[in-house]
């Protein structure tokens, strides 16, 4: 089932790839909010060197946003479909010091030394909680001493009127962008997706370790959250 979803998410990503940017825009609540959440959220100088990991990069979005504040910055893009990482090259071109990895970034085999881990709308897709605990894990011990996790992710509902609440926000952004195919667009979405919920993930961080764990924005289905490795 894992491996199932992991190539029909691939898949899935290889048919958008082209018009990604676009239809996320459309697609997600807010979601140029969260992006700015997510990077506001990040913690240093900015001139520091920083080194940064980008999971799930898509087309780059977030390491362009890095790049333009963080210019010293040093980032590893991983993405599991080959034509998102040949999109995000040439959206990233005019920038130095960017490493692009195919890959499935739950069992890829980083070095450790990263000041910062980032991730948008990625990491729900996988598929079970002990995997996204396992990646938590994984994300901590290649952290620095003072480095950040942030991700920006869809959230499961804590229970059934919540998840119509979510549901329906969902839909009326839908509406406001796309003129036919509402249900379609919706039913595609929840195939290819696995949200933990909110609270639990906040659990699973700080079981791990992390520090300064904070909920940065959240707007109904998605969150802005993350937290702080600071050994004693």
């Amino acid at each position: 089932m894992k491996e199932n979803n992991l190539k029909n998410v691939e898949k899935r990503f290889e048919e958008l790839a082209d018009e990604y940017d676009q239809e996320f825009i459309k697609l997600i609540p807010k979601y140029i909010e969260s992006i700015d959440a997510l990077i506001n959220s990040i913690p240093f100088e900015e001139n520091a060197k920083i080194r940064v990991l980008d999971l799930g990069c898509g087309t780059g979005v977030i390491t362009k946003h890095i790049k333009e504040i963080y210019e010293n910055s040093i980032v590893t893009c991983i993405d599991l479909s080959e034509k998102m990482i040949e999109i995000a090259k040439k959206n990233l071109k005019e920038y130095k010091n960017i490493d692009y990895l195919v890959g499935n970034f739950l069992d890829y085999d980083f070095k450790k030394g990263y000041d910062l881990v980032v991730s948008s709308l990625a990491i729900h897709h996988l598929v079970s909680d002990e995997d996204k605990k396992r990646l938590y894990k994984n994300i901590y011990e290649i952290l620095n001493n003072n480095g950040v996790f942030y991700n920006n992710d869809k959230v499961q509902p804590p229970n059934e009127h919540i998840g119509k609440l979510y549901h329906d926000i969902f839909i009326k952004n839908l509406k406001n962008n796309y003129n036919d195919k509402i249900n379609e667009i919706s039913q595609s979405a929840d195939d290819h997706d696995y949200p933990s919920q909110l609270f639990d993930q906040l659990k699973w961080l700080e079981e791990i370790g992390f520090k300064n764990i904070e909920v940065i924005w959240k707007y109904y289905g998605h969150g802005v959250y993350g937290g702080e490795k600071i050994d004693k």
